[in-house]
């Protein structure tokens, strides 16, 4: 059973997708495992550093901790329907409490205090470089900001029911909304504005470097790109019903494709592939620093991780192997032509010649009396009673 508050009809359609909406896998797909377990019905995901995953649990109110070699523990207690997570500098989680209207602070050592109070039904969250927290409020259409000591205030107010939120580098909060199918603008001083408009029922969104807003719309089975100019376009197809989002460095846009059990991934000129396949529901997304995906799987309570191919780190380290064949062969070769070349060359026995203890060269003379041999100076007289030999 769902326990996630969505509007009637979107449940209706996708339980009635349960049954007419399949994509098979790439033949290409990446492979994919569960990297682990979580509480029940995970929503939210996120990572660290060191590349462990947190997951928001709705209906455990508690948040999963998962380590690269895919042990998990129960970090921390949440307040009622955590949805939304993420995660600070220090290692300290943030969750978005969907039916409480607060925010939980869990330290990384399992620590946890409600940080603060937000309008209703908080879905959303990030924090900013100042470590304030934000949270759209799908029930109240707004946006609340909490500092790091607690005080919440309502920032700025958004389109109908915004699901999901980002923000830029200038600290300007950009929101997802589902039912009027926007994404809102609010700037640092609380100023709101329609960016521009989405596929149906946006429930994530993500932001590139250069300001480019993307969401995935679970109505339209679509990525839409605005650019900071407000122009929407349709970045490409997805699979079925899409919900969390993520960008790489490279501009490559996944989703998280919550009824066929997939990922689909969009290059920035919009070709659309199968990327992977996950567990239950998939619902949160998000990626590590080598580009490989996770996602949160609402219906199976696991993790799954999509290990991604790395073609460029693959080409370097066949242009290095490459490169080190040919410094051997060139070694080889020279190794060849050096033997070759000595063995043209008379042995050192026969380059010199040996009188008692004194050894001399060949471009001596040579004098003799009968048995005596004597070497002088090439160009010198021979000894008295000595004859030139040649």
């Amino acid at each position: 059973m769902l326990k996630i508050n969505f509007r009637t009809n979107i449940i209706a359609l996708i339980l009635t997708s349960l049954f007419l909406v399949y994509i098979s896998p790439s033949a290409n797909a990446e492979p994919s495992t569960i990297l682990g377990t979580t509480g029940d019905e995970p929503i939210g995901i996120t990572i660290d550093s060191l590349g462990n995953i947190y997951t928001a649990n709705g209906a455990s109110n508690n948040v999963s901790k998962i380590t690269p070699q895919g042990v998990s523990t129960t970090l921390g207690t949440t307040g009622a329907n955590p949805f939304g997570i993420t995660i600070d500098s220090s290692g300290n989680i943030y969750t978005a409490n969907n039916v409480d209207n607060t925010v939980t602070k869990i330290t990384p050592g399992g620590v946890s205090t409600t940080l603060g109070t937000t309008g209703n039904n908080p879905r959303g969250i990030l924090i900013d470089s100042s470590g304030n927290i934000y949270t759209a409020n799908y029930g109240a259409n707004n946006v609340s900001k909490i500092t790091p000591g607690g005080v919440s205030t309502i920032l700025g107010t958004t389109g109908a029911n915004p699901f999901a939120i980002t923000i830029d580098s200038s600290g300007n909060i950009y929101t997802a909304n589902d039912v009027d199918n926007t994404v809102t603008k609010i700037t640092p001083q609380g100023v709101s504005t329609i960016l521009g408009t989405t596929g149906a029922n946006p429930f994530g969104i993500t932001i590139d470097s250069s300001g480019n807003i993307y969401t995935s719309n679970t109505g339209a089975d679509t990525v839409s790109k605005i650019t900071p100019q407000g122009v929407s376009t349709t970045l490409g197809t997805t699979g079925a019903q899409p919900v969390g989002i993520t960008i790489d460095s490279s501009g490559n846009i996944y989703t998280a494709n919550n009824v066929d059990n997939t990922v689909t991934k969009i290059t920035p000129q919009g070709v659309s592939t199968t990327l992977g396949t996950t567990g239950a529901y998939p619902f949160g997304i998000t990626i590590d620093s080598s580009g490989n995906i996770y996602t949160s799987n609402n219906f199976g309570a696991t993790v799954t991780k999509i290990t991604v191919f790395d073609q460029a780190a693959a080409n370097a380290e066949a242009a290095r192997v490459a490169a080190a064949n040919a410094e051997a062969a060139r070694k080889a070769k020279e190794q060849k032509e050096l033997t070759e070349i000595l063995a043209l060359i008379p042995s050192i026995g026969e380059l010199t010649l040996s009188l008692g203890e004194t050894t001399q060269s060949l471009y001596s003379t040579k004098c003799v009396k009968g048995k005596t041999t004597k070497y002088v100076k090439y160009g010198a007289k021979c000894p008295k009673g000595y004859v030139k030999k040649k």
